[in-house]
Protein backbone atom coordinates (compact mmCIF):
# COMPACT_ATOMS: atom_id res chain seq x y z
CA UNK A 1 0.00 0.00 0.00
CA UNK A 2 3.04 2.34 0.57
CA UNK A 3 4.48 1.27 -2.34
CA UNK A 4 1.64 2.27 -4.36
CA UNK A 5 0.80 5.43 -2.48
CA UNK A 6 4.35 6.58 -3.08
CA UNK A 7 4.10 5.77 -6.74
CA UNK A 8 1.48 8.02 -6.94
CA UNK A 9 2.65 10.66 -5.78
CA UNK A 10 5.81 10.44 -7.20
CA UNK A 11 3.72 10.51 -10.79
CA UNK A 12 1.44 13.78 -9.48
CA UNK A 13 5.05 15.39 -9.00
CA UNK A 14 6.40 14.59 -12.02
CA UNK A 15 3.33 15.86 -13.43
CA UNK A 16 3.35 19.13 -12.47
CA UNK A 17 7.00 19.52 -12.80
CA UNK A 18 6.22 18.68 -16.67
CA UNK A 19 3.46 20.83 -16.58
CA UNK A 20 5.30 23.64 -15.46
CA UNK A 21 8.80 23.50 -16.75
CA UNK A 22 8.14 21.14 -19.61
CA UNK A 23 7.24 24.05 -22.07
CA UNK A 24 10.10 26.12 -21.31
CA UNK A 25 12.60 23.28 -21.05
CA UNK A 26 11.20 21.82 -24.61
CA UNK A 27 11.51 25.02 -26.26
CA UNK A 28 15.56 25.61 -24.90
CA UNK A 29 16.51 22.52 -25.77
CA UNK A 30 14.91 21.76 -28.66
CA UNK A 31 16.44 25.24 -30.19
CA UNK A 32 19.68 23.99 -28.75
CA UNK A 33 19.79 20.82 -30.25
CA UNK A 34 17.88 22.36 -33.36
CA UNK A 35 21.21 24.60 -33.78
CA UNK A 36 24.08 22.06 -32.67
CA UNK A 37 22.87 19.42 -34.88
CA UNK A 38 22.35 21.95 -37.92
CA UNK A 39 25.67 23.47 -36.87
CA UNK A 40 27.07 19.43 -36.92
CA UNK A 41 25.59 18.72 -40.18
CA UNK A 42 27.22 21.82 -42.08
CA UNK A 43 30.57 20.94 -40.43
CA UNK A 44 30.95 17.02 -41.68
CA UNK A 45 27.63 16.30 -43.30
CA UNK A 46 27.17 13.83 -40.98
CA UNK A 47 23.75 12.02 -41.15
CA UNK A 48 22.99 11.70 -37.53
CA UNK A 49 24.08 15.63 -37.18
CA UNK A 50 20.67 15.90 -39.42
CA UNK A 51 18.74 13.61 -37.36
CA UNK A 52 19.81 15.24 -34.10
CA UNK A 53 18.69 18.66 -35.60
CA UNK A 54 15.15 16.91 -36.56
CA UNK A 55 15.00 16.09 -32.96
CA UNK A 56 15.51 19.45 -31.84
CA UNK A 57 13.19 21.56 -34.20
CA UNK A 58 10.19 18.44 -33.20
CA UNK A 59 11.13 19.08 -29.36
CA UNK A 60 10.67 22.89 -29.65
CA UNK A 61 7.36 22.35 -31.36
CA UNK A 62 6.23 20.51 -28.58
CA UNK A 63 7.41 23.22 -26.49
CA UNK A 64 5.08 25.53 -28.85
CA UNK A 65 2.39 23.43 -28.50
CA UNK A 66 2.25 22.43 -24.79
CA UNK A 67 2.70 26.55 -24.37
CA UNK A 68 -0.47 27.18 -26.45
CA UNK A 69 -2.41 24.87 -24.56
CA UNK A 70 -1.87 26.31 -21.56
CA UNK A 71 -2.38 30.00 -22.44
CA UNK A 72 -4.53 29.62 -25.19
CA UNK A 73 -1.75 31.47 -28.05
CA UNK A 74 1.66 30.94 -29.78
CA UNK A 75 4.71 32.48 -28.22
CA UNK A 76 6.34 32.17 -31.70
CA UNK A 77 5.08 33.69 -35.14
CA UNK A 78 6.75 30.75 -36.77
CA UNK A 79 4.81 28.13 -34.03
CA UNK A 80 1.45 29.77 -35.13
CA UNK A 81 2.38 29.70 -38.76
CA UNK A 82 3.56 26.02 -38.51
CA UNK A 83 0.50 25.19 -36.63
CA UNK A 84 -2.17 26.74 -38.45
CA UNK A 85 -0.90 26.75 -41.84
CA UNK A 86 0.62 23.31 -42.30
CA UNK A 87 -0.71 21.14 -39.85
CA UNK A 88 -3.83 19.44 -39.70
CA UNK A 89 -6.41 21.61 -37.85
CA UNK A 90 -7.00 19.17 -34.74
CA UNK A 91 -2.91 19.58 -33.81
CA UNK A 92 -3.86 23.66 -33.33
CA UNK A 93 -4.31 23.90 -29.48
CA UNK A 94 -5.81 27.15 -29.63
CA UNK A 95 -8.81 26.12 -31.24
CA UNK A 96 -12.12 25.57 -29.77
CA UNK A 97 -11.71 27.25 -26.90
CA UNK A 98 -14.88 28.95 -25.31
CA UNK A 99 -12.87 32.39 -24.14
CA UNK A 100 -10.31 33.90 -27.00
CA UNK A 101 -7.53 35.17 -24.93
CA UNK A 102 -5.32 38.12 -25.95
CA UNK A 103 -1.65 37.87 -25.90
CA UNK A 104 0.18 40.02 -23.51
CA UNK A 105 1.50 42.55 -25.81
CA UNK A 106 -1.34 42.93 -28.31
CA UNK A 107 -3.84 44.19 -25.31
Amino acid sequence: MHALLSFLASAVLVGLACWLFGGVALRVGGALLAAVGLVSTAMTGSPSAALLAAIGALAWLAGQWLFAVRHHYFRSPLARRVFLETLPRRLDPTQQWGIRTVPPDRR
